[in-house]
């Protein structure tokens, strides 16, 4: 099932990017004689259904400009319409939106999900779903959705275990017993009142509700969150655990856990400040420089990491909800409030559905509404984005750490109404593993900063690719309206990695079918690097109004397609790109025009030396045609850029050449957009004179070759690392590295800095580097640097081999000796734990997720203390001193002897 909704997503992605070679006009006009095409994928989202409702998602076909609505049928019957169903939070604002008279030219969104609700328990119903054009006709029948509710769950509620929901007392342990003595498929309630909580751990098959009129509150206290939460296996920044947790780093091994609720989850990370004028709630101002006077949680959180010694304590703040390694979750209904850093965050999670949530977390600093990392499988509807940071965030990790990780994939998002927030849509800046198949359609952006953010920093790798983002509309956008840069940092970021090998990248993107009214700042803004550009963005069919001009830097084979911009004068500013196209009844200008082709040589343009001595060569060439002027020559030796001259100038004299050498020069022009030829012609000579046969002279004295002095110069594979510059007649060419006496790489000869990467954690090296001319002579420093790089982190749960079991051995009436295979981790083992019916054997201290504690250090343990004549069932998982623990493990069934047994005996 996960196979097919998540093939269905890349579909769309790769049909949207084909359909870009067949475009037929601004408007598509629906042929009204044409049989309306009937929905597409009906399904219901993970975990969507419970003892009383069941809710429907679908496709729209692939014709789709002339359907207004979709009613939705149950055994036959027609129960309602998407457009007309209340249930979802986001509806009366999308509503409001199109009341208002000025939002009559924006795109019409059309809502296809939809609720069933007052159901039987236990009771199978058959869906259908049907299309509905704007005459009122109706389409065939999508396909059939089978799907029977939940019986009625067992209810544990938490005030029978001694909860008090006054708003003052600590309920964390009321609230966690709760949550443990909850059996498969049953619910925790918080009801009605205030429940103070410090973290709280999810299980498997569960239901979590906040009732209406429940708020669940976080504690103001920083102990009442565990600390060493890491984000990433690599990170080296130790944040506080959240509010909410589910944790497993054996992944898949905590499955089927729902957040459901009418009520409130409020972090208490900071101190508000009232609505606004439309009920939205307001943070006071909170930052790094203000979270001693304005935060509450986040205050004392960054107060005890200080404590604890962390570097950078302002990141340390909790999350309000982080599930990890969890197949399988469901949030519906509840407020997000106020969180101390993010809010609802799913690592390493598949399968996840957000259906119903309000996520008000305006001006709170870092409040992401939700992230997605390294997961497959996401569903987001329906919801309420008022956020302090991006809505809706994916990310993929970072560097060369992250390359081997899975990528963060198949998403949809639709039905949503964004207001405030950095970004509504946002990959990045974590791309390292790549963020693809992302489909985001039919929202309502109003107020939001950016509407498509798409955000790196080129050492962190990766990228995003395979974005759909059609059918929107967007208005009073803060800032850009799309956003692809290369050029993002974080002031606040803790994490050392080593780079990526690969720059981080945008590719194979499609706007389509948005409507813009007003950006604070560029419509449409690209910023890529010079050896890395972002390629593949297609623009169809996007009108912006009251919209800033553009700003494209780095883009390649991309085009604009009907792109209108109303009440924008000059709005392409294009630099540096190149195969940029511009059809239909996009708007024109003199740098369209530009961008669309570049300069052309004649067939007889040559490259030659008019002037040569030992050191310097005078070049002279035919200029290139270009329709509106060549701006710049590039002058290279093979791929090596020597000099950029004026587009008026056809000759140029190289100088700091060396005696003696050929040279492979070749002259190529480009336009003042950034269309650069590629043919231009070339030229063979030799410099005259005696070859240089004088090595380079080199610095010696102290601190001639060191580690950078930044944070982070050295980590578990990589060093940073600067020289002093060497000397030469002729000048350096090069500078070469070497590891252990072994090359590793090299540096132009203008450049003192090198990042040697792919070293081991915990081992010695030592690093030299070598002067080079352009003759080949060489000079090796004689300063050598010594390093030891950082141990390795660790790397995951332990593992179970294949064939691992449990064996029973000397069973008695109240006893059985347990023996199992052992585990393996990357680094060591430190004991077991042991689950007698689903019960942990454990000490005083409780076992949790992330601490250490274990039943037993070795691979064998005597149970005690069993009824005769009954049987139990024992399961073992393993752990690290990372507590990291496996959520898998061998398991036995046994039943201890009798009384008649024991007589025999």
């Amino acid at each position: 099932m996960r196979f097919i909704r998540n093939l269905s997503i890349l579909s769309i992605v790769l049909l949207m990017l084909n359909s870009l070679f067949n475009v037929s006009g601004f408007v598509m006009k629906a042929n009204a004689e044409t049989q309306i095409s009937a929905p597409q994928n009906l399904k219901v989202p993970a975990l969507a259904y419970d003892e009383n409702s069941i809710t429907l998602v679908w496709e729209k076909p692939a014709d789709y400009e002339n359907i207004v609505d979709y009613n939705v049928y149950m055994d036959g019957k027609k129960i309602g319409s998407a457009n007309n169903q209340s249930i979802s939070p986001a509806k009366s604002h999308i509503d409001k939106f199109y009341a208002d008279p000025n939002n009559s030219g924006h795109v019409k969104v059309v809502m296809h999900n939809f609720t069933a609700t007052d159901l039987k328990p236990k009771t199978n119903y058959q869906f259908t779903v049907r299309a509905v054009d704007r005459n009122g006709n109706e389409s065939n029948d999508s396909n059939t959705v089978s799907q029977s509710t939940t019986a009625v769950p067992k209810v544990f509620n938490v005030k029978d275990y001694g909860a008090v929901g006054d708003g003052k007392t600590l309920n964390t342990e009321a609230i966690q017993k709760a949550i443990d003595e909850c059996t498969p498929g049953g619910k925790v309630i918080i009801p009605e009142g205030t429940f103070k909580t410090g973290a709280i751990w999810l299980k498997s098959n569960m239901t979590l509700e906040v009732a209406e009129g429940a708020t669940l509150l976080g504690s103001e206290n920083a102990d009442d969150y565990p600390y060493h939460y890491l984000l990433y296996d690599y990170s080296t920044d130790e944040r506080f655990y959240s509010l909410i947790n589910a944790h497993t780093y054996d992944y898949g091994s905590l499955s089927n856990i729902r957040i459901v609720g009418k009520g409130t989850i409020d972090g208490n990370g900071w101190k508000q400040n009232g609505t606004d004028p439309d009920g939205f709630p307001l943070s006071q101002t909170s930052s790094s420089t203000t979270v001693y006077e304005n935060g509450i949680l986040a205050k004392v959180q960054v107060e005890r990491a200080e404590e604890l010694g962390s570097e950078k304590p302002y990141p340390t703040r909790s999350n309000l909800i982080t599930l990890r390694g969890v197949n399988n979750v469901y949030y519906n209904g509840f407020t997000a409030l106020n969180p101390s850093n993010h809010t609802l965050v799913n690592l390493n999670s598949n399968n996840v559905t957000v259906n119903g949530v309000k996520l008000l977390t305006y001006d709170v600093n870092n409040a992401d509404g939700i992230e997605f990392a390294h997961g497959d499988g996401l569903t987001v509807f329906n919801n309420v984005f008022d956020t302090g940071d991006d809505a809706m965030n994916f990310a993929a990790g970072l560097g060369a750490s992250s390359e081997h990780e899975d990528s963060t994939k198949n998403a949809w998002i639709f039905n949503n109404y964004f207001r405030e927030g950095h970004g509504a849509v946002v990959t990045g800046s974590h791309t390292g593993a790549w963020i693809e198949n992302i489909l985001a359609e039919d929202n309502v952006l109003y107020k939001t900063e950016v509407g498509l953010r798409c955000k790196t920093n080129p050492d962190n790798g990766g990228g995003a690719r395979n974005i759909v983002f059609r059918d929107n509309a967007m208005k009073n956008i803060a800032k850009e309206g799309f956003i692809f840069t290369s050029a993002y940092s974080d002031a606040n970021a803790a994490i050392e990695v080593e780079p990526a090998a690969v720059k981080g990248q945008f590719k194979d993107i499609v706007v389509k079918n948005i409507t813009v009214d007003g950006t604070g700042k560029e419509a449409i803004k690209v910023e890529g690097v010079t050896d890395q550009f972002h390629e593949n963005i297609h623009f169809e069919n996007v009108v912006f109004m009251n919209a800033k001009a553009t700003k494209i830097n780095y883009l390649k084979n991309s085009s604009f397609t009907n792109v209108k911009f109303n009440n924008t004068k000059n709005p392409w500013a294009i630099t540096n790109s190149t195969r940029l196209s511009f059809k239909g009844e996009t708007t024109a200008t003199p740098v369209s025009s530009d961008a669309s082709s570049a300069p052309v040589w004649s067939k007889d343009s040559k490259l030659e030396a008019v002037n040569t001595d030992d050191v310097s060569i005078t070049l002279k060439w035919e200029g290139a045609q270009d329709a509106t002027g060549v701006k710049s020559y590039n002058l290279y030796d093979g791929e090596t850029l020597l000099a950029t001259v004026n587009g008026s100038t056809q000759t140029f004299k190289l100088t700091g050449l060396s005696p003696a050498l050929t040279y492979n020069f070749k002259v190529e022009a480009a336009d003042a957009t950034g269309n650069w030829t590629e043919n231009g012609p070339r030229l063979q000579v030799k410099t005259t004179g005696s070859k240089d046969e004088v090595a380079p002279s080199v610095p010696t004295g102290d601190n001639i070759l060191t580690l950078s002095a930044v944070s982070g110069s050295l980590g578990t594979s990589w060093a940073k690392i600067n020289w002093l510059p060497a000397s030469d007649q002729y000048g350096i060419q090069r500078y070469e590295i070497y590891v252990n006496n072994q090359l590793a790489g090299t540096a132009d000869g203008n450049v003192n800095a090198y990042t040697v990467t792919g070293l081991k954690p915990d081992t010695s090296y030592l690093i030299k580097i070598k002067a080079v001319d352009a003759a080949g002579n060489g000079t090796m420093y004689d300063t050598a640097l010594q390093l030891t790089t950082k141990a390795v982190y660790d790397t995951g749960a332990p593992i179970w081999a294949a064939k691992s079991e449990v064996k029973a051995q000397a069973i008695t009436q109240t006893s059985v000796k347990l023996s199992w295979t052992a585990a393996s981790d990357d680094k060591a083992i430190i004991g077991y734990r042991i689950y007698q019916n689903g019960k942990p054997l454990e000490g005083k201290v409780k076992f949790t997720p992330i601490n250490t504690e274990k039943s037993v250090a070795g691979t064998s343990y005597r149970v005690e203390g069993l009824e005769p004549n009954t049987t139990y069932t024992f399961k073992i998982e393993a752990g690290d001193a990372a507590g990291k623990w496996t959520g898998t493990g061998p398991s036995l069934t046994i039943t201890t002897k009798g009384p008649q047994n024991a007589k025999k005996k």
